[in-house]
């Protein structure tokens, strides 16, 4: 297990722990090691991953708000461990108080009913990244932001571009959101959006967009994946996405953190040193799942073999936490 240096701090930019807790009834203090959880703040500290855009939400209100409370509840309960942060500033101030910065984020929006208030309540509680859709679609859920529901699972690029054809996009409340998280200063997060809410949304978003976890379609061809087209779209509208560690995300065969750093190299080519960051996905895989990184301890080992491929040390700044800080209000 590699050590990680100081500067190399990991933000990721997507991590499921809290919800994965909540949903299993398990404590949602990170301090506490849960068995079948990939994060505790043990292994994070081991790791140096320092920063977390931890979901609070999907299709369920009511569970959104108990994770919300249960966050502000632990960061009050670990002063010395945990903070809960909404700024960028906040979670370098944290990072070098030696604290693990929480960000929080929600996955999809269909919980709102349409009303535009309680995207603003959100914001009001310290969510700063939304995305519109966790993959559903206006044909099975009720009130959800994109009119086809997202595909999941791998298909070749004619297969996918045909899909495209036959996929419908944004709503007029998707619309309504978008305009107002510009105004709010919350980032899009397009990780789960069908591919035409995918190119809608980049005409019309005024705020920042990312991609917080997914990987290279054209070295694994799931419909998680980014087309080539998609990434060099996403780095033209100062996006970023965050690369994932999920196995079936890497490699159709039996992947490896060597398949990984493949999709970083390709990533980089794509979108520029600017465009790229880690999303690991932790605790928001199927249990026992193969990982490229398989826990927040064993992060050095990554950085250690993007070092060995010759990426310059403040490209992998860049990577670890500076681009996905840009997503962030300053």
């Amino acid at each position: 297990m590699a050590d990680v240096p100081d500067e190399l701090w990991t933000l990721d930019a997507h991590c499921d722990s809290i919800e994965r807790r909540s949903s299993r009834g398990l404590s949602l203090d990170l301090c506490v090691a849960e068995d079948g959880c990939h994060v505790n703040t043990a292994r994070l500290r081991a790791g140096n991953l320092r920063g977390l855009f931890a979901m609070v939400g999907e299709q369920d209100l009511l569970a959104s708000l108990r994770m919300i409370d249960g966050v502000y509840r632990i960061a009050a309960a670990h002063p010395d461990e945990l903070a809960l942060c909404t700024t960028a500033a906040d979670v370098r101030t944290a990072v070098e108080a030696g604290r693990a910065a929480i960000v929080m984020t929600i996955e999809g929006q269909s919980m709102f009913a349409e009303q535009i208030e309680q995207l603003r309540n959100w914001h009001r509680l310290g969510v700063r990244v939304c995305s519109l859709t966790h993959n559903e679609g206006t044909e099975d859920t009720p009130h959800a932001l994109q009119v086809s529901r997202s595909h999941f699972g791998y298909l070749s690029p004619a297969e996918r571009a045909a899909l495209r054809r036959e996929q419908k996009g944004l709503t007029d409340f998707a619309r309504t959101s978008l305009a107002e998280m510009g105004r709010l200063g919350l980032a899009c997060d397009l990780a789960h959006a069908n591919e035409v809410t995918f190119w809608e949304t980049l005409e019309c978003a005024t705020g920042p967009v990312c991609y917080t976890h997914g990987n290279c379609a054209a070295l694994c061809p799931h419909t998680r994946n980014m087309t080539d087209e998609m990434m060099t779209a996403l780095a033209g509208k100062g996006g970023v996405v965050g690369l994932c560690f999920y196995g079936p995300f890497v490699s159709q065969d039996d992947p490896t953190l060597d398949d990984y750093v493949e999709h970083v190299l390709h990533a980089l080519d794509l979108m520029g040193e600017d465009g790229v960051g880690i999303g690991t996905d932790f605790d928001g895989v199927p249990e026992g799942a193969v990982m490229a990184v398989p826990e927040p301890s064993r992060m050095g080992d990554l950085w250690e073999a993007l070092d060995r491929r010759g990426i310059p040390r403040r490209v992998l700044v860049k990577i670890a936490h500076d681009n996905f800080l840009r997503m962030l209000p300053a």
